[in-house]
């Protein structure tokens, strides 16, 4: 169920997708969907939940190793990549408004694991400025904003197959954030 929800999301969108899409893609009546689940939000949740912690335990750790804020930096978001190269359905994550789309404790908690990832993110950069790796005139939450908005917007243009692998693409996207914040 998980991944015909997935498959829709991304297919149609979460906006514009219904359970009974949902149900097609499964192969069942949708009266059969709503014995396991009550509504699309739900669906949206459980296939999110997962994912979006698990990129942030992933940055908790990376953040942890010793070394210079820049290897850290490099680390963190080189694993941002491979999380979502090993969970393509954070891309609904990122096209999808959901601070919009859904409402109640379970948004809440999603928004706020994102909103962790991107206090983690935000002290590795603050500590690079601290200890002169990083630029000390770049407010260190603005940086992020601006390296997430980058990495954020690949859903928009990324293809699998295409010419270049994700991985490729982000290790380009990892230049570019430690160029524009290094310390001259």
């Amino acid at each position: 169920m998980l991944a015909a929800a997935s498959s829709v999301f991304r297919d149609i969108g979460y906006q514009k997708a219904t359970l009974e899409d949902v149900a097609r893609e499964v192969g069942i009546n949708r009266a059969t969907l709503y014995y396991y689940v009550g509504t699309k939000e739900e669906l949206l949740v459980a296939l999110l939940t997962a994912p979006i912690s698990a990129m942030t335990v992933r940055l908790e750790e990376d953040a942890t190793h010793e070394g210079p804020a820049r290897e850290k930096l490099a680390v963190a978001l080189r694993g941002y990549v491979e999380t979502l190269e090993e969970y393509p359905e954070l891309f609904i994550f990122l096209r999808e408004n959901v601070h919009a789309a859904m409402t109640g404790p379970d948004a809440e908690a999603l928004v706020a694991e994102a909103d962790r990832y991107g206090r983690i993110l935000t002290q590795i950069i603050r500590d690079g400025a601290e200890s002169g790796e990083f630029r000390s005139d770049v407010n260190p939450q603005v940086a992020v904003l601006g390296i997430l908005g980058m990495f954020n917007w690949m859903h928009r243009w990324y293809r699998p197959g295409g010419q270049r692998s994700l991985i490729e693409i982000g290790d380009d996207l990892v230049r570019m954030s430690l160029a524009a914040i290094e310390a001259s």
